[in-house]
């Protein structure tokens, strides 16, 4: 019996330390972000469609598709993430589906599907049980900014995109603290795992 758990966090919050954590441990991680860059690569029919509503000015000389381009578009403008949703969600979605199946098939202890839009997307439907990695928004912040080089109004702007922390934090059956640095997230995740005889 496989067991899953949907992890979820704001931008910037540590869900990929967190992550780490758990496929050192076993877990087996199906990353919506991955999967988000996989169906947009040169001859896909995801890059396709996004081309045909945005135009080739969010390609690069070689045809891939420019991410910060395309992010400076869509973070600026809410129609335009919504058009870019429209095409990509249903993508990510069949995606995610195929991989979990496969590890279910392969009945896998635990399965992490980390997805950033979790509750927004309705992907808890799919999990036993979900975790939120949380931290104060200045931190947030000042890590999203050193992260990907944004200004502080760029930063802001992707994080007002996403669902508020205190809202995620409040739909999650777990919440993991990551204001106290590495050591003190792993003590979280690792007590996590032995609580649910996952180990």
């Amino acid at each position: 019996m496989t067991y899953v758990l949907g992890l979820t966090g704001g931008i910037a919050s540590g869900k990929s330390t967190v992550a780490k954590i758990l496929s050192e441990n076993g877990a087996e991680i199906i990353d919506a972000d991955q999967i988000a860059r996989q169906v947009v690569v040169p001859g896909t029919i995801g890059l396709k469609q996004i081309t045909q509503v945005f135009g080739t000015k969010i390609l690069t000389t070689t045809g891939q598709l420019n991410r910060k381009k395309l992010g400076e578009i869509v973070f600026s403008n809410p129609d335009d993430l919504k058009k870019l949703t429209a095409i990509t969600a249903p993508l990510i979605r069949h995606e995610l589906k195929l991989q979990l199946a496969k590890l279910q098939q392969q009945q896998v202890k635990l399965v992490v599907l980390m997805i950033p839009l979790l509750f927004e997307t309705g992907y808890q439907t799919w999990c036993d049980e979900t975790l939120s990695v949380t931290l104060p928004l200045k931190l947030q912040l000042q890590r999203l900014q050193q992260r990907d080089q944004l200004t502080t109004a760029a930063a802001q702007a992707r994080i007002a995109t996403q669902m508020s922390g205190k809202k995620r934090d409040q739909l999650a059956d777990t919440v993991i603290d990551n204001s106290q640095g590495i050591g003190a997230l792993e003590k979280q995740v690792i007590k996590w795992l032995q609580e649910r005889n996952l180990t």
